[in-house]
């Protein structure tokens, strides 16, 4: 934290007023040495120094060896994981190369975590257009059966399905690998 000298004056006296620093984005060597506990640890930091890996690249490798679920940065623990293997590691000495490759850009250090689906899921954007149709419809021929059987009047087909429908269609549809194949043996093809 710095100070502003420039804060207004009371009477003739100049106030200090502390200002925020802006945070560097990016480690250095000082602030890993900090998240390690033993001096064996400190000690083996020196090698990858030796080595000639930037702190930048450095940290980029134990963010891509143990990142914690819910950080967007490395963790103490992977900057540990990451000294205790060491610079001549097959794992240190393939993303060394990787990073140091022509081309290669430094992606930002505090980046987000993509967002993973479930294979089922109905957001998942891995799901074409015409398998998400597929499974619509036949969630809308589940539902007018079950309102069949039921003596209930049918459901509107402009409802949206319930996630956990959804799903389920989904599965029935990758088990039998297209829609008219589904819709004969679930015997949908009545409720139409």
């Amino acid at each position: 934290m710095t100070f502003d000298p420039t804060a207004h004056a009371v009477d003739g006296s100049e106030a200090v007023r502390p200002t925020e620093q802006t945070f560097d984005p990016h480690p250095d060597y000082k602030t890993i040495r900090r998240s390690l506990r033993t001096i064996q640890q400190r000690e083996a930091l020196g090698a990858f120094i030796k080595a000639g890996w930037s702190a930048a690249e450095f940290a980029e490798y134990a963010r891509s060896m143990g990142l914690v679920p819910g950080k967007t940065r490395p963790t103490a623990s992977s900057y540990q994981f990451v000294v205790e293997k060491g610079p001549e590691h097959p794992w240190a000495q393939e993303a060394l190369a990787t990073m140091r490759a022509p081309g290669y850009t430094m992606p930002p250090f505090d980046r987000p975590v993509p967002k993973r689906y479930a294979w089922d899921d109905p957001d998942n954007p891995e799901h074409t257009p015409e398998i998400r149709a597929d499974v619509v419809r036949i969630a809308q021929l589940m539902n007018a059966r079950h309102a069949v059987q039921r003596n209930l009047p049918r459901p509107d087909p402009n409802e949206p399905i319930p996630k956990f429908l959804w799903r389920r269609c989904y599965r029935i549809r990758n088990r039998y690998h297209s829609l008219e194949d589904t819709l004969e043996a679930q015997g949908l093809r009545g409720y139409r």
